[in-house]
């Protein structure tokens, strides 16, 4: 039961954030669009899905390392990755000295057991490693980001 959950969530979630084209004969061609989620539709969604058993979870960005790609308040979902799997250029989740929780992307390796990371926007690279113990998990997916919202003109 569960799976058909995500899965009927990343189909919705696939389809929302994207599209869905359809042709018809070689002759006419029919586009269906569906509106992006707003803030608060993304956030009952995230608040919706059970990871119970995944070890995946909804979370709300809070700063601006990551823009211009995640601006503050995109609601994303960091899944559990196996350490031996992290590759140069995953944005993953990680818990620092301080406690915090950083999304990241990954820079290099750091020898065989730690990996350093840097948002997109900072100059320098985070001082704390990407460990075995601290990580959390890869950026899954994104529900929600204002920098995809429609803008007033």
């Amino acid at each position: 039961m569960r799976t058909s959950a995500l899965t009927a969530f990343l189909v919705l979630a696939f389809l929302f954030s994207s599209g869905c084209n359809s042709t018809g004969s070689s002759t006419s061609t029919s586009t269906t669009t569906f509106a992006p989620f707003d803030y608060n539709q993304a956030f009952k969604l995230g608040q919706d899905i059970k990871f119970a058993d995944s070890g995946a979870y909804m979370a709300r960005t809070s700063g601006t390392s990551m823009e211009p790609v995640l601006t503050k308040n995109t609601i994303i979902i960091v899944r559990p990755i196996d350490f031996d799997d992290l590759e140069v250029g995953m944005t993953v989740g990680y818990l620092n000295s301080n406690g915090e929780k950083v999304l990241h992307n990954l820079v290099r390796p750091a020898g065989p057991e730690a990996w350093v990371a840097k948002g997109i926007n900072n100059a320098r690279e985070d001082k704390d490693r990407v460990t075995r113990k601290n990580l959390m998990g890869v950026l899954y997916t994104v529900l929600y980001n204002e920098a995809s919202e429609p803008r007033a003109r």
